[in-house]
């Protein structure tokens, strides 16, 4: 453990480094975009997911931010946040392409999709299943170690 969060949780120094990682594929990932994918993008877009309707609407950066503020995170259970979300048109609820980032830590672990636990909205369902059920499209894990991962 190197420092512990604002609830007071431990942050390691693989946490960190994946922070850190994260900020850097995404700011590479946005400029490439811009100048190659002509529908919208969406980066670190939050959402609100009700699989029973089969309903999503998006969280504002604005709301997202005045949750933690209040620490209401409660709020913000069940929400969803991929990394990059490719937009075949101009539905910003719908993907052509979602796509997660991972930097498992050491180099030797191999990625995988963050499988939801006990007491989550989505017990023992995949972020993968939970995106493509959500916004369509197909969702892929991207990764150094392993390049795109279906």
């Amino acid at each position: 453990m190197v420092e512990t969060d604002r609830c007071g949780k431990p942050v390691t120094r693989a946490m960190q480094l994946g922070k850190r990682k994260h900020v850097l594929a995404l700011a590479c990932a946005e400029q490439v975009l811009k100048e190659l994918w002509p529908a919208p993008f969406s980066i670190e877009q939050r959402y609100r997911y009700y699989p029973n309707a089969r309903m999503v609407e998006t969280v504002s950066r604005k709301e997202e931010a005045r949750l933690i503020a209040e620490g209401c995170t409660e709020e913000l259970r069940g929400t969803l946040k991929p990394d990059l979300v490719l937009h075949g048109d101009r539905n910003l609820l719908k993907a052509a392409l979602t796509l997660d980032f991972k930097f498992p830590c050491p180099d030797s672990n191999l990625p995988h999709w963050t499988r939801y636990g006990r007491g989550s909205p989505y017990e023992d369902m995949s972020q993968k299943t939970l995106y493509q059920d959500a916004l369509g499209g197909q969702a892929l894990l991207v990764s150094p170690r392993r390049g795109i991962e279906r």
